[in-house]
């Protein structure tokens, strides 16, 4: 009998232990997740500081309506790099061309009614190349595109409850997600192949906003205006020296498509102070990155991507 109740005490002390044990790894795990979370939003403050501070640099040498080429071609080829051994301090500023296709938003009848060429243009080229990819079921797709647009195609997730703050696509992961939704129901990979960005941009953009005619794209020249795009990136690709005056469309129509003008409502005739820049910054033994665009000496969709 006493070994019996021996056992039982021994029994009842190490479920004791077991459960002293238990509670200590769960308040270390917790600690450490605190750590963490605290580590996590010092790098986002941090990363707000930085923001801040890029932004205003921005607005001192790209300043509203007064675009300098030399200068953005300076900070799309060169990014910008700053560092100091002895604290650590290591910064990547990355930036590139924001309007250089059609800005999705276009494809919305409601926000260019006042501007249909703006629609036209859009449409025509989701038309060329959804024919020149030879996609499946083109009917299907552009049903799929306009719903997500008019906002009647949407899950009830959290994420696409704060799309529908903003009317139609304003990302590029929302339309993602319509064409991973195309593919999957008309198992049709083609639509995977279509290089996208290389033809629209997927920005929530003022009324008033134009495609860059400096650094728009070859591919979108050549479905625009009409011309092979080998003959596009014969000439419209071809590096240039940092101290060479860069091509316009202006330019290149002239010289390559009889002197065809184009329309001020839907490409600019210099460069825009509109970019899409990265950020990438050291602190506390990890790197981390935000990103956002600029444009007219505003900042907008700014993004903190997390650690690296």
């Amino acid at each position: 009998m006493d070994k019996t109740k021996r056992g039982i005490a021994l029994f009842i002390t190490l479920l004791v232990i077991a459960s002293i044990l238990s509670i200590v790894a769960v308040s270390f795990s917790y600690l450490e997740k605190v750590r963490k979370d605290a580590g996590r939003m010092s790098a986002i403050i941090q990363g707000n500081l930085f923001y801040k501070n890029t932004t205003d640099i921005l607005k001192r040498f790209f300043p509203k309506d007064k675009a300098d080429s030399k200068k953005l071609d300076m900070i799309y080829n060169m990014p910008l790099m700053l560092s100091e051994p002895k604290s650590g301090f290591n910064i990547n500023l990355q930036c590139k061309p924001l309007m250089v296709g059609v800005p999705i938003k276009w494809l919305d009848e409601s926000f260019t009614k006042k501007h249909p060429s703006r629609l036209d243009l859009a449409r025509d080229v989701l038309s060329e190349i959804i024919e020149k990819y030879e996609i499946a079921e083109p009917n299907r797709l552009e049903e799929l595109i306009f719903a997500e647009i008019a906002g009647t195609d949407r899950e009830d997730s959290e994420y696409e409850k704060r799309l529908k703050e903003k009317k139609g696509i304003v990302s590029k992961k929302q339309f993602d997600r319509v064409i991973l939704n195309y593919r999957l129901r008309y198992d049709d990979d083609k639509v995977f192949k279509i290089p996208w960005e290389r033809y629209f941009v997927f920005v929530d953009v003022a009324k008033d906003a134009t495609i860059d005619g400096a650094y728009i794209t070859a591919e979108l020249i050549s479905v625009a205006f009409d011309i092979p795009l080998e003959s596009v990136q014969d000439v419209w690709l071809v590096d240039k020296e940092m101290d060479e005056k860069k091509m316009t469309l202006v330019e290149y129509l002239a010289q390559n498509a009889s002197g065809e003008v184009i329309n001020k409502k839907l490409f600019s005739q210099k460069a825009l102070n509109a970019m899409h820049c990265e950020e990438r910054y050291y602190y506390r033994n990890s790197y981390y990155s935000f990103s956002f665009d600029y444009s007219k000496e505003r900042s907008t969709n700014f993004e903190f991507n997390g650690e690296l």
